[in-house]
């Protein structure tokens, strides 16, 4: 029998590192508030994201490290969301819609109970990203036509419970980023820059347990400077002022605080209140520093700089679980979520405004198994931009701006 059982958990580890391999070979970036991402797992997808103050899944590695203590044993959990968006943009002279491309930033996550008191719980997942693509041919092509920017996270936490209402935790955070960025500088030649490099963070947390109904949660994430290096390629030189160069582009990735209270009227209801405010004014400019500076004579070294100075925003999430059977949980969600460009500093890079998510989703325990999924539809307010000299950008708007997201994840534990 112990061996038995012992092939079984040799079995099913060797499935969910198989997984987790799989994950990492999808690409993981997409149109999410500002640019951060907050699908980290399905069952937190189809409740809003509103899961700070409970620890349900492995997945509370990414959303509250601390509440790990209320997860004995082992738990696996390895999933992905896959998210399509679009939107209409109108500018003077034409109409035109982005490319509706979809995206599947992936999760994986263990935690382990490595004492009476004492959790390790390791996650990948996905913070920041974005993923916008218009034609080929439209009127702003000469700024930009495609952006992709990815960031896949590994953070590796500890978690202690002090007391038996209070458990805290802490842990680095390390941090993969890649650009693929593209533009028409003239009307036969592409500029394409693809960039990567790594940063180094780290995050806080705490978990408190009133009683059996009442529980609060905070996580803290710390800032993040990248400075991701790779090249500036041109289809053609059109002489030495557009010549191939190597590039660093650098920019700070922002700081986030989040608290979340949650309320179990009974064992079948559960309801959470979340609040995410996390620091834009991190994000003040994008840097791109060449070897050799397109379009200038003689082609000296320089920086290139975007300014942003986006300002620093509030998330709000509400989320609702229906335990409808012992095998089937119902879940519900509702999030609004505030831009952070500033009127003057939007650029085409993000076409995106004040969002609403409205998401549900279901969730099914099989013995040690659990199976999760999500659906979640975003949408943008309309939103009109004037002109602006700061990145260069004639005045559009942007309409029927929104995304699709389906999620699931699969769980064990023992």
């Amino acid at each position: 029998m112990k061996q038995a059982r012992a092939k079984a958990r040799l079995s099913c580890r060797a499935v969910m590192l198989c997984s987790l391999l799989t994950l990492l070979c999808l690409p993981g970036h997409a149109l999410a508030g500002g640019f951060a991402l907050y699908e980290y797992g399905a069952r937190a997808n189809a409740m809003g994201g509103a899961t700070i103050a409970e620890g349900a899944d492995a997945s509370t590695v990414a959303y509250n490290p601390a509440a790990m203590t209320q997860l004995p044993g082992t738990r696996f959990m390895v999933g992905a969301t896959a998210i399509a968006p679009t939107a209409d943009v109108r500018t003077a002279h034409e109409s035109t819609t982005t490319q509706t491309n979809v995206y599947l930033p992936p999760h994986a996550y263990m935690v382990q109970q490595a004492g009476e008191r004492a959790w390790f719980g390791v996650g990948l997942f996905s913070r920041f990203g974005v993923g916008t693509q218009y034609g080929y041919q439209w009127e702003g092509r000469t700024k930009l036509y495609r952006a992709e920017l990815a960031t896949y996270s590994v953070e590796a936490n500890f978690a202690l419970k002090l007391t038996d209402s209070l458990s805290i935790a802490f842990g680095p955070e390390l941090m993969y980023s890649s650009g693929d960025l593209r533009s028409r500088p003239t009307s036969t030649t592409d500029q394409k820059i693809n960039v990567d490099g790594f940063g180094i963070g780290g995050q806080l947390a705490a978990f408190y347990k009133f009683n059996d109904q009442w529980s609060a949660g905070f996580t803290y994430h710390t800032t993040q400077n990248h400075m991701d290096s790779g090249h500036a390629k041109f289809t053609e030189s059109a002489g030495l002022a557009l010549k191939n160069s190597d590039i660093t582009m650098s920019l700070t990735l922002p700081a986030s605080y989040t608290l979340g209270v949650s309320y179990k009227p009974d064992s079948k209801w559960k309801f959470e209140a979340d609040a995410i405010f996390t620091q834009w004014q991190d994000y003040e400019k994008l840097v791109y520093s060449y070897e050799f500076t397109p379009g200038v004579a003689g082609n000296p070294s320089s920086d290139v700089v975007r300014d942003k100075n986006w300002r620093n925003v509030w998330r709000f999430q509400l989320g609702g679980e229906y335990q409808a059977l012992d095998w089937l949980a119902l879940r519900a969600g509702f999030v609004w979520d505030q831009d952070p460009m500033r009127k003057g500093y939007e650029d085409y890079m993000l076409p995106s405004s004040d969002r609403k998510i409205y998401s549900t989703g279901f969730g099914v325990s099989e013995g040690a198994f659990t199976y999760d999924f999500s659906f979640m539809f975003l949408q943008n307010n309309h939103r009109s931009v004037d002109s602006n000299t700061i990145n260069n950008v004639g005045a559009y708007e942007i309409s029927n701006s929104k995304a699709y997201m389906a999620g699931f994840s699969i769980g064990y534990k023992y």
